[in-house]
């Protein structure tokens, strides 16, 4: 695979072109949805990069984070590249670039959370050398 194209994503229309990708992950938004949470997201430190390979492949939403457990880390919120373009080194292109970029910022590690049943995606990070370090728990309202 040729040097990815990987940028950030910061207009309106690069916003919107993100979102069919986006919504392969997130099926639940609408895009009127996506796009206010975007903008509060983004308010809060959230990064919205694309991968392009003959248009928009992949997304990923990411934040600087410090706590105590993990120091300062890049927390990967939405990583998902396009159905038809899967297990073509996309989405490993993609970590790798921001790999790179949370080593720049200064960061001790890279972090994300996968949904229990998303077993193709654990074993795509297992073979980043990611591992499996805790549970998320969840009330809802």
């Amino acid at each position: 695979m040729l040097t990815p194209d990987i940028r950030e994503l910061t207009t309106k229309q690069e916003s919107r072109e993100a979102f069919p990708v986006m919504r392969q992950l997130r099926d639940h938004l609408t895009e009127s949805e996506y796009l206010d949470y975007l903008a509060e997201m983004r308010e809060e430190g959230y990064h919205l990069f694309g991968l392009y390979d003959d248009g928009l492949v992949t997304v990923a939403g990411v934040a600087l984070r410090t706590n105590f457990y993990n120091g300062r880390h890049l927390f990967v919120y939405d990583l998902v590249t396009r159905e038809s373009r899967r297990s073509e080194g996309h989405g490993a292109a993609m970590m790798e670039f921001l790999d790179e970029w949370a080593e720049e910022r200064g960061c001790e590690s890279i972090t994300l959370e996968s949904g229990l049943w998303r077993e193709d995606a654990h074993r795509f990070y297992e073979d980043l050398d990611m591992e499996k370090f805790c549970y998320t728990f969840k009330k809802e309202f």
